[in-house]
């Protein structure tokens, strides 16, 4: 098993580091009523409030002197107590536990090593998804890290996102390559395949990531159609916005995609370099970001993943960080990513 598990002294709790660490920066700005907020960037170990002390040799060893932890963070799953994270270049995933106040380090199983980690995501046991492009196949560990089987039917050819159903009996696989969602059961089994490469309604073109509403509705960013379409949990269509173009609301490259506990819709562009916020109808409420590499901006937004306490966490790729917004109002609890 390819594992290592580094245990971390906080010197601060997570929560409070992030109370710390936020500047009050919200969006939209004055004088209109804030909805979101920054909390905090993590891009290394210090970001969790860990000195490098006794811990420093275990870091070295595993990260060379450089002191960055995350170096190409891609896919993003989080809950209240752990946030998951792989990185295409250390090609690994990361678990930070902020309630046990560790990190695990998960780099495949005893014969294959990830070569190209791309989305996690955890069923209701605690159970790890991650999917690996090249590889062709979806490595599936169990809560600690340790590995558990792979899911790897014929149809599957690049894996991309994931997503697991609401009643947390089936795998979402976004393949990009064969334009289509796989589905099997948690174990691997091939149950059917949703949709075909193509421009209509319920077809895709290069799609990377998904979500599923409190519904079961499924919400997937059809890349290169330049849309997003939401379908039933049995992959029927139901509708569709955003097109091609320069101006706010419509996309360059949609990517990452979440739903917040109120229903809103979550759209990364990584050709634009911001979050544009929908609600069900795709009507665009917000914008998030732009270029650059300070509090709030982004250099290759990847994907989205908001916690049912609507703490919203983006993979800033070239940036090499994770940033976390919070959603200042919350009345309602969101569903699976």
């Amino acid at each position: 098993m390819k594992k290592f598990i580094y245990v971390l002294i906080f010197i601060v709790g997570i929560d409070a580091l992030y109370a710390k660490e936020a500047q009050k920066l919200v969006w939209p700005p004055p004088p209109d009523e804030a909805k979101i907020e920054y909390v905090a960037s993590i891009r290394d170990y210090k970001d969790l409030g860990i000195k490098k002390g006794f811990f420093s040799k275990a870091f070295d060893f595993l990260f060379g002197e450089e002191d960055k932890p995350l170096y190409s963070p891609f896919g993003t799953y989080a809950d209240e107590e752990r946030v998951y994270v792989t990185d295409i270049s250390h090609k690994a995933l990361y678990i930070f536990d902020k309630k046990k106040s560790k990190v695990i380090t998960v780099e495949g199983s005893k014969k294959e090593n990830f070569l190209y980690p791309i989305d996690v995501v955890t069923d209701k046991s605690g159970n790890i998804y991650v999917s690996d492009s090249v590889r062709a196949k979806v490595f599936v560990f169990e809560k600690d890290g340790d590995f558990s089987h792979t899911i790897a039917p014929k149809e599957l050819q690049r894996p991309v996102g994931l997503a697991v159903s609401t009643d947390g009996q089936k795998l979402y696989i976004v393949d990009a390559l064969s334009s289509q969602i796989h589905v099997t059961t948690l174990k691997g089994k091939y149950l059917n395949s949703i949709g075909k490469k193509g421009k209509g309604d319920g077809e895709f073109n290069r799609p990377t990531f998904m979500d599923v509403g409190s519904n079961g509705n499924l919400y997937v960013s059809d890349s290169m159609n330049h849309r997003v379409q939401i379908l039933d949990g049995d992959g029927n269509f139901i509708s569709k916005f955003g097109h091609l173009g320069q101006e706010i609301g419509s996309f360059g490259s949609p990517r990452g995609i979440a739903l917040d506990g109120h229903g809103n819709i979550y759209v990364s562009d990584t050709m634009f370099n911001n979050i544009q916020i929908f609600n069900q109808e795709g009507e665009l409420l917000m914008l998030l970001g732009g270029y650059g590499d300070k509090k709030g901006q982004f250099a290759l937004p990847e994907d989205i993943s908001i916690t049912s306490q609507n703490a919203i966490h983006v993979t800033d790729v070239n940036n090499g960080r994770i940033q976390v917004f919070r959603l200042i109002k919350t009345e309602q609890t969101r569903s699976s990513k």
